[in-house]
């Protein structure tokens, strides 16, 4: 999953002419959502946003949780 998350990235990054921060978020938001709500139980906001700094590209991911999900545990 890391492999596939990376190489569509890496196409909007590098190979993308028109390059556009918001599809960039977009893509990030959609890959990053169900990886996060596997440890975490979400709010409805979550968002990705873009900012150029200087030479940088800076990426926040904005979310909620209502809780941290248990890890390692099993219930019966």
């Amino acid at each position: 999953m890391e492999q596939k998350i990376s190489s569509r990235l890496n196409f909007v990054l590098e190979q993308d002419k028109m390059f556009d921060p918001q599809r960039v978020c977009q893509i990030l938001e959609k890959e990053l959502k169900p990886i996060i709500n596997n440890y975490l139980e979400l709010d409805q906001n979550f968002c990705v946003r873009y900012k150029k700094q200087d030479f940088k590209n800076i990426f926040f991911v904005e979310f909620e949780a209502k809780r941290i999900k248990p890890i390692g545990y099993i219930p019966y």
